[in-house]
């Protein structure tokens, strides 16, 4: 391939948008249902009341997704059951949402928490339904579909978030169903792969990265003890909270979009889970001596927080499953479990916690556990971090390129000035190796190999990958 036909490839828009259709999007429908059933301040439940038995059903469904997945016996997509799961959680998010008093005749509270309960259940499933197609996808149309649908969810949110309860109770009840008709028609439209995943995860393929699940199950325990302390806030106008938190969303989604897929720059996924729990350990620390009128704006913060998490949380488990060997189920099923159960228990602690003489002791320890975590689970050594996303990063040379690409590596070394082990590393570098699998292949620290590359570079007189390939041949 000519350095004109690369470059044109790398530019132009992913799969997705060139051929856009808008299931590819419909992800946004569960994520609108269960942000809008969990943050009804005019349901029957509060928040918490509501949020342990969701999330403690869609652990549990998750878990069992889990266990039938790796034992092969997941029902397979496009069955009945989508349908029937998807009317059983239309009719609890009836109950949810209908103004108090609609069906205490019934049952009482009880009734409520059972129909929590089946609605965690509803989504769960509804998750494991677009686990398939986005396991389909390249790193670029996971992102396009990730944040366009993030973008999208938000501004949604907005008018759902303002009308009565009735009506709204009619919408979000047909939300399971339109996600279930919205997966069948993005299944039925797959996303043209342009170059075959590379097997990262095939050594151990039931796993997501451990790293990653324990500093999302850090966060969310600290954001689900945030939801269950009591916290003395002055009131805000609801319509301004809701127009400032969903109005940053899709500013966010939008910038993660323009990075990408305008400047065509890495996904830095370490980092950026850095920066969000470094965000969130700021606002548990100043959450407790903020005083009442900016109590609102820093939970608003954390809120947002929880939104970006959720959507870097799926970008991730898209493109693990999609170097993965092992099923989009499992791997899914275990990302939602390390953050579903951990937020019910944080909500649990925190109603412990609020009964506390000094509740401000306990949320100040969260804020050092969860700067503890980003210091010792996401730092920049870790080997499985640096793969997600790495489909970003300039596309692996064809095997027909030239005979042979170490032959052609040795022989651009000899004549630049290379030493025997920059030549490896070089033959490594342009075969799309990490720096982290360079260094356990050649049993070296990253520090030296990042020191070889430095030396490459100068010697080969070129400031990127791209540039490497050139010289190789890759413009014959």
């Amino acid at each position: 391939m000519g350095k004109d036909e690369m470059s044109r490839r790398e530019g132009r828009p992913p799969a997705v948008l060139r051929d856009f259709d808008v299931s590819y999007i419909g992800v946004c429908v569960p994520q609108i249902w269960i942000y809008c059933i969990a943050h009804r301040a005019d349901g029957v439940l509060g928040e918490v009341a509501l949020g342990v038995p969701l999330y403690l059903a869609l652990s549990a469904a998750m878990a069992v997704a889990l266990a039938l997945a790796l034992r092969g016996a997941l029902p397979a997509r496009r069955r009945p059951i989508d349908w029937v799961l998807a009317v059983v959680q239309g009719i609890a998010t009836a109950v949810l949402v209908m103004p108090p008093g609609t069906f205490e005749l019934l049952a009482g509270s009880s009734l409520y928490v059972a129909s929590a309960a089946a609605a965690g259940i509803g989504v769960a499933w509804l998750y494991l339904q677009w686990a398939p197609f986005f396991a389909t996808l390249g790193a670029k149309d996971v992102i396009a579909c990730v944040f366009i649908a993030m973008a999208v969810g938000s501004a949604l949110k907005v008018p759902l978030d303002m009308l009565p309860a009735p009506f709204a109770a009619v919408l979000l009840a047909l939300m399971p169903l339109l996600s279930v008709a919205l997966v069948r028609r993005a299944d039925a439209r797959p996303v043209p792969c342009e170059r075959p995943p590379r097997m990262f995860h095939e050594v151990n393929p039931t796993a997501v990265p451990w790293k990653i699940l324990f500093g999302v199950a850090v966060y969310s325990f600290a954001i689900g003890v945030v939801k269950g302390v009591p916290v003395e806030a002055d009131p805000v106008p609801f319509a301004a909270l809701t127009a400032v938190h969903h109005g940053v969303e899709i500013l966010l989604a939008l910038a993660m979009l323009w990075w990408v897929l305008v400047c065509g720059r890495m996904l830095n996924f370490s980092g950026l889970w850095r920066a969000v729990l470094l965000f969130t350990a700021a606002t548990l620390f100043f959450l407790p001596v903020a005083g009442p009128a900016a109590t609102p704006w820093l939970l608003l913060g954390a809120n947002i927080a929880q939104t970006l998490v959720v959507m870097l949380l799926w970008a991730m488990l898209a493109d693990v499953a999609h170097h993965s060997t092992a099923s989009p189920a499992v791997i899914f099923a275990s990302g939602w479990i390390a953050y579903s159960l951990p937020l019910a228990l944080g909500e649990v602690a925190g109603l412990l916690v609020g009964h506390m003489d000094s509740p401000t002791v306990a949320v100040a320890a969260l804020a050092y556990l969860v700067t503890v975590t980003v210091v010792l689970a996401l730092n920049d050594t870790a080997f499985s971090q640096r793969r997600i996303f790495a489909d970003l990063d300039v596309p692996l040379p064809a095997p027909t390129a030239f005979e042979s690409l170490d032959d052609g590596c040795d022989r651009l070394g000899r004549e630049h000035g290379l030493t025997a082990r920059e030549i490896e590393v070089l033959q490594m570098l342009v075969k799309g190796r990490s720096k982290s699998y360079i260094a356990e292949t050649l049993f070296i620290s990253e520090n030296t190999v990042r020191s070889h590359s430095k030396h490459i570079y100068q010697k080969l007189d070129v400031h990127s990958k791209q540039e490497i390939l050139d010289l190789l041949g890759l413009h014959n």
